[in-house]
């Protein structure tokens, strides 16, 4: 799977404080911790990391500003489809 290979190469490359979100399995957005913000945007690794995402298949490489968070997918969700998701627990 894309989003596990794209962790595992953030992961390899010490980032602690991320997830990788995929939209419409073209777009990878990087939720990454206030505190690796810098790391994220040194233009080397920036070039590595797109290189690598692409090749995995992912047309576009979004940063989520806000940072990570959890639920964060979930933001998007109507109260109605909230309700559903909680029913089905």
């Amino acid at each position: 799977m894309k989003v596990d290979a794209a962790e595992t190469f953030m992961r390899d490359n010490g980032f602690r404080f991320f997830r990788v979100r995929h939209h419409d399995d073209r777009t990878a957005r990087l939720e990454v911790g206030p505190q690796e913000f810098n790391r994220l945007l040194d233009p080397a690794f920036r070039e590595v990391l797109v290189a690598h995402f692409k090749a995995l298949g992912f047309s576009y490489v979004t940063l989520d500003l806000q940072g990570y968070r959890t639920g964060s997918m979930n933001e998007v969700l109507t109260e109605e489809e909230k309700k559903g998701y909680l029913s089905n627990k």
